[in-house]
């Protein structure tokens, strides 16, 4: 008796292993196509924000170049400015004595 007790606890417990087996990999088929986490996003998603970051990217780019260059144009204006007013003053004292 105490061999089919062994026997019979042998096959429960390889009966048990196989359906928890079965269990898992049904689970892992039946669920492969569902984004790891509900906050997960789509592929198509995270592809269409990584050409927006780029075209923003781009942008900023361009944007600081035409920073850069009107920033220059204010130093020359500036700078001509600065002989007009001295210009005039001299104008004003010659004229003034």
């Amino acid at each position: 008796m105490s061999r089919d007790i062994s026997v019979t606890s042998f096959w429960s417990i390889l009966s048990i292993v196989a359906a928890c087996i079965g269990g898992l990999l049904f689970v892992m088929i039946s669920h492969a196509n569902v984004p790891k986490h509900s906050g997960a996003a789509k592929e198509e998603d995270v592809s269409s924000l990584a050409v927006k970051v780029e075209r923003v990217a781009t942008k900023v780019d361009n944007n600081r170049y035409i920073l850069e260059e009107v920033k220059e144009d204010l130093k020359e204006m500036r700078a001509e400015q600065n002989i007009y007013t001295e210009t005039v003053l001299e104008a004003i004292e010659r004229n003034g004595h």
